[in-house]
């Protein structure tokens, strides 16, 4: 390869490391491997690397996990890059957004000059898409406006199998149904049945074929609600389809809640494993190249999301940054577990750390946001601010923004977040991240493989790692305050990698 033709980011040269991976990933894809998995941690510079290779095919897409990831390949590579979002993304010359078209609503063509009809057809025509999980997944396979390129770029890889999950799954409110038809989909417990009356395929599918007998009889006035009217349909229609097939998942609330009548309940539906759904983003590429920056195991990844690891080539290069400024310490307290901890020793030491840090700024990684608000209303602090829901990504940007030596705790700032310098120099991992066993999904696959549990464990574990080290003259400390990472280091030692293992006292 020709690296002063291809290489992606203007002003820098490549680095040893990274050309020597490139042409691992130029190998591969020409000895006739469809699928390319780069593990390389913080500082390799994956996304430099993923533009250079897609300069060299005729067409590719770059898929991240959020808007906010997008808009990070875009500060370096929007010369390369077309962007394309979902449609709420784009403001309507005629009032509001393009989601909520108000041409449709009057019956009228699409504008002419319709601010997401001209990023789609500038994106449709351009070499290299810029785009998100999310909108290749419903743009490709239900509006059906994308077509298949030749490489397919797969940011953030660990996180595919619960995205994937997000994607295919799909719910039935109870406030939403009770807004739109006039009946509460939990009827019959209110009126004395059991959640194992509802707890069956053919309940639900009774409950979807009367919506869609609902939406049937709507009058309908213009096109807006003839198009809402349609997805309704065939909304309810894919329930139906997939709860007659075998391998789906009822997800109930507990009858105690349904009872107290509460409205934000809902019945989800869900696939026990995303491994016959995965093509519904891996088609859309004839070759695929897998990033990330902790991948745990190659073949149980390529086992559970459906690849075939003998048509899989996997690369690891491991971060350069030095071992010293990234320790790991551990500061155990036994049996954690459930509400264990509630400890007034625990917030103890969470409060000699932070001392121990006084006028640094610092994360706390918790397992909840139940745990989040416990720690904070222990603490007592307004230094201490919580990272949650709607208002996630304002407070995460105000907390890098702030001069103050603020502490962020919550349970969702483990991914998407670039912590440097001094944004964060400790961080405090509260509680293992256990994926959730009230649900009955995550309860049959522990059974079935106790491995993948695990790995759904340790993932965000590394992942929270990765967030205060972003350069090679960074540093952060990290506090383990579980004893259960013990178990996870004994139990599962190929999940972790070789940058993480090191850095351990």
């Amino acid at each position: 390869m020709d690296l002063n033709k291809y290489w992606g980011l203007r002003g820098y040269a490549p680095r040893p490391e990274q050309i020597h991976i490139i042409n691992q990933i130029e190998f591969a894809f020409n000895n006739g491997y469809d699928n390319v998995i780069l593990e390389a941690g913080t500082g390799i510079g994956k996304s430099a690397i993923a533009t250079t290779i897609a300069k060299t095919f005729e067409d590719s897409y770059i898929i991240t996990m959020t808007n906010q990831l997008q808009s990070q390949y875009l500060d370096d590579f929007n010369y390369m890059l077309t962007e394309i979002k979902g449609r709420g993304n784009y403001y309507c010359n005629y009032g509001g957004c393009c989601d909520d078209c108000e041409m449709e609503k009057l019956d009228e063509k699409k504008c002419h000059d319709c601010e997401y009809l001209l990023a789609l057809h500038k994106a449709l025509n351009s070499r290299t898409v810029i785009t998100n999980y999310d909108y290749l997944f419903y743009a490709g396979n239900y509006a059906q406006q994308l077509d298949t390129r030749d490489l397919l770029i797969l940011d953030e890889t660990h996180n595919f199998e619960n995205k994937m999950m997000s994607l295919i799954s799909d719910s039935l409110s109870r406030t939403s149904i009770l807004r739109s038809y006039g009946f509460d989909i939990f009827d019959s417990i209110m009126n004395g049945g059991t959640l194992k009356d509802i707890n069956s395929k053919k309940h639900w599918i009774s409950i979807c074929e009367k919506l869609i007998e609902f939406e049937k009889d709507k009058f309908i006035s213009n096109k807006r609600e003839a198009k809402k009217q349609a997805n309704a349909i065939d909304r309810y229609n894919r329930i139906i389809v997939c709860l007659n097939e075998d391998g789906w998942i009822i997800e109930l609330p507990r009858k105690s809640e349904i009872i107290e009548n509460k409205k934000s309940l809902k019945v989800e539906f869900k696939p026990l494993s995303i491994s016959k759904y995965s093509d519904m983003i891996l088609d859309f590429g004839f070759k695929k190249l897998f990033l990330t920056g902790t991948l745990g195991d190659k073949d149980k990844f390529c086992e559970w999301i459906g690849l075939n690891p003998d048509d899989t080539y996997y690369i690891y290069q491991k971060s350069p940054f030095p071992v010293e400024n990234r320790p790991i310490i551990k500061h155990y307290f036994d049996n954690m577990s459930k509400g264990n901890w509630r400890n007034p020793d625990v917030i103890r030491c969470v409060k000699d750390i932070i001392n121990t840090h006084s006028g640094e700024k610092g994360v706390i990684h918790t397992s909840s946001n139940q745990q989040a608000w416990w720690i904070k209303k222990q603490l007592g602090s307004k230094s201490v601010w919580v990272a949650q829901g709607d208002t996630r990504d304002a407070t995460i940007d105000k907390f890098e923004k702030s001069p103050y030596p603020i502490v962020l705790i919550g349970a969702g700032i483990k991914d998407g977040v670039d912590f440097k310098g001094d944004k964060c120099r400790f961080q405090i991992i509260f509680k293992i991240p256990y994926p959730n066993l009230g649900s009955t999904q995550i309860n049959i696959r522990k059974r079935q493989d106790p491995s993948w549990y695990a790995y759904q464990t340790i993932m965000p574990l590394m992942q929270s790692y990765g967030r205060g080290i972003r350069d090679m003259s960074d540093y952060c400390i990290t506090y383990v305050l579980d004893k259960d990472f013990e178990r996870l280091l004994k139990q599962y030692p190929k999940f972790f990698n070789e940058y993480f293992t090191e850095g351990i006292q």
